[in-house]
């Protein structure tokens, strides 16, 4: 398979343009850089169908960098990923108030200026926004914990993300169980500690 570089022409890119670069561009330019490095270029088609996995369509000249049945494979990890997360209780903003007794005047605009903050995490889904329901049910301690952890995750840029590391399997504790289950049981210092481990991870 030949490899465009950052110097191939594309159309304007009239999605996402940041600093005057379009995500046409930016993918190209990523990819560049990674094939210069030996030791990435096992990962560059892959970090490639990453990027594009969530917003490709079939007439986007970007296909010409990969393979579309890549795409449509990224598409349906994305995709699996996605439900999974929804599979777990999810609130809407007047549920949130409702069943936890906030006191907002206005539901919808408080949840947003926390999730701008990144303390919650907001899911939007069909143009609306649902909200994990562990982010309020688990109690005291527990869910301040949640609240720093969203905020040292990122849940601000990557609420899905954030979400799928709270609620899935953890390898590093022997039961795999989730980060949301040990705070169930009371095992706050264990998730701090995977908290930080997780961070680390990130700056390394």
């Amino acid at each position: 398979m030949a490899h465009k570089t950052a110097g191939s022409s594309y159309e304007s890119d009239p999605q996402q343009r940041s600093g005057g670069v379009s995500d046409h561009e930016f993918i190209a330019r990523m990819r560049a850089e990674l094939y210069k490095r030996p030791s990435m270029r096992l990962v560059a088609d892959r970090v490639t169908h990453i990027m594009l996995a969530g917003r490709i369509d079939r007439d986007d000249p970007i296909l010409e960098l990969i393979e579309s049945d890549d795409i449509l494979d990224e598409k349906t990890v994305l995709s699996d990923a996605v439900e999974r997360i929804l599979s777990f209780p999810h609130l809407s903003a007047r549920e949130v108030a409702d069943n936890y007794g906030k006191n907002w005047a206005n539901p919808s605009d408080a949840l947003r200026k926390l999730s701008a903050k990144g303390e919650v995490i907001g899911l939007k889904r069909a143009g609306k926004f649902r909200y994990p329901e562990f982010q309020f049910s688990l109690p005291g301690e527990a869910s301040q914990v949640v609240r720093e952890g969203n905020v040292v995750l990122g849940a601000r840029d990557d609420p899905w993300g954030v979400a799928s590391w709270w609620l899935s399997p953890n390898p590093s504790t022997a039961d795999r169980k989730s980060p949301v289950q040990l705070l169930d049981e009371g095992s706050f210092d264990a998730v701090r500690a995977l908290l930080r481990a997780e961070i680390a991870d990130d700056l390394a």
